[in-house]
């Protein structure tokens, strides 16, 4: 590997705030040797530190974050593949937290914490853990803007001596340094990053970590893109120089949050960072549950208990703030449809030779028993009105609904959903006005089967003697 010297040129990013402009190379990344897939890659969680940075809410309590611990450590569930959670060191609330936190003693996650780049914060930490905790992050802002406009350093060279005096105050005191590398993505990749890795290594006999940060959320999923936005690149020619053990730290600004992260792995990263539900500042961090899924989807399930992950959902929600009802994975509208011909493919899934037709996968590998597959609405065909009510019927009577696609009852149902919808003729502002704006419930449905039968009471005598079993009308929810 040929060692790099930190350069004495300023090289910054300025777009003006305009749109950050990715640039392609006429050769793509190369990928890592066949060797460097072998170790099993790994997932470490931020959502007690990053992701309680999010500006959506005041306070991440203190034993809350406690029992999030404790279902990370239910979603691992003795894989190890979710090797660590970080946490702050500095209020008293955290303290207590990362007591607690340690007094577990689960082996997975393995907990660590995130300090400041200077050697009094890991004495701090050294301290308050009495030794129980064996690794740390600690900031290392990396790019030109952060090492003179934020930090006011002199010189590139000034910033890495200053960013050397934690990591070997850590090493002394027995604990690995996790070098979080700041804005990594709007850095001099040959000018800083890459020689001071270097150096960071030498001086600590090759045993530090480095956290290549995405903090802006600019990376670019791609292996073509060009420095130091292109993620492969970015990482795979981190690895060839250094040689070292990278770990990738993502933000959603553009969306690519989950992308990035995937595709670090891919090209040479060991280890992703995420928080539940993409908490964290602005957009927020790459997701856990995202990442987890294409864990599996990638390299297969080590053993996850992902019924951790609803649970999670659960507990961020009552305790903290919301959770996006369409959140991929832990949504709890995910698995509906409302459009007609998703919804008949829903119906004929049930019996489809193929398997699943609108559905990614079951939702009972998340322990949902039950889910809301359909909701009526302006777009629902006959046949999600059809399923609706004869699901209806049958919880009312317990027996199979006698609804048909091709019977007059679920015409008159479908033209007054439409009629709804449509509104009524107003001749003065010549417009249709006081449209529905709610979805259909299956009550719904059902009262508007038994005003067709009301008007065309001799189908509904025909029914009888057939032996059609009659609701009482009474248990149709208000």
């Amino acid at each position: 590997m040929q060692r790099r010297d930190i350069s004495a040129q300023k090289r910054f990013f300025n777009f003006k705030g305009k749109m950050p402009p990715v640039t392609f190379e006429a050769e793509p990344a190369p990928l890592p040797a066949a060797h460097a897939a072998d170790e099993p890659k790994l997932i470490t969680d931020t959502t007690l530190r990053d992701g309680a940075q999010d500006p959506r809410f005041a306070l991440f309590p203190a034993e809350t974050r406690v029992r999030y611990y404790d279902l990370l450590h239910k979603l691992d569930n003795g894989t190890g593949r979710i090797e660590q959670v970080e946490v702050f060191i500095y209020q008293k609330r955290d303290q207590w937290c990362l007591e607690k936190l340690l007094d577990r003693g689960y082996t997975f996650p393995q907990v660590t914490t995130w300090t400041r780049a200077t050697p009094k914060d890991i004495k701090l930490m050294v301290e308050v853990t009495q030794g129980r905790v064996k690794e740390t992050g600690m900031l290392a802002s990396c790019s030109d803007h952060h090492i003179f406009d934020k930090l006011g350093y002199r010189s590139k060279e000034e910033a890495a001596e200053k960013y050397l005096q934690p990591i070997l105050t850590a090493m002394e005191h027995g604990v690995t340094p996790r070098v979080h590398l700041e804005d990594a993505t709007k850095s001099d990749i040959y000018g800083f990053v890459i020689p001071f890795i270097q150096k960071a290594l030498a001086e600590t006999n090759g045993k530090a970590k480095f956290r290549i940060c995405d903090t802006l959320g600019v990376g670019f999923p791609d292996a073509y893109a060009a420095l130091p936005f292109g993620v492969p690149r970015l990482i795979s020619t981190i690895v060839k120089e250094t040689g070292a053990e990278l770990e990738w730290h993502g933000h959603n600004d553009f969306g690519f949050a989950t992308a990035n992260s995937v595709i670090a792995w891919r090209y040479g990263a060991r280890r992703v960072n995420v928080a539940f539900g993409g908490l964290g500042e602005r957009t927020g961090n790459t997701t856990l549950e995202q990442v987890v899924a294409d864990y599996i989807r990638i390299y297969g399930d080590p053993g996850f208990d992902l019924t951790a992950l609803l649970e999670m959902a659960d507990l961020i929600r009552n305790e903290v703030g919301e959770v996006n009802v369409k959140a991929p994975i832990v949504g709890d509208a995910i698995f509906t449809t409302a459009a007609g011909i998703h919804q008949a493919g829903v119906e004929r899934q049930k019996q489809a030779e193929g398997g699943d037709i609108y559905l990614p996968f079951a939702p009972d590998i998340l322990g949902k028993e039950q889910v809301e597959l359909s909701r009526v609405g302006s777009l629902s065909g006959a046949e999600g009105m059809l399923a609706a009510l004869n699901r209806r019927h049958q919880e009312l009577t317990g027996e199979p609904g006698p609804f048909t696609a091709t019977s007059r009852v679920m015409k008159y149902i479908y033209d007054k959903v439409q009629d709804a919808y449509d509104g009524r003729w107003d001749d003065q502002k010549r417009a249709y006005v006081g449209e529905r704006r709610e979805f259909f419930t299956a009550d719904d449905l059902y009262r508007l089967a038994k005003e067709f039968e009301a008007l065309h009471p001799e189908r509904a005598a025909a029914a009888a003697s057939r032996g059609a079993p009659v609701p009482d009308p009474s248990r149709l929810r208000a």
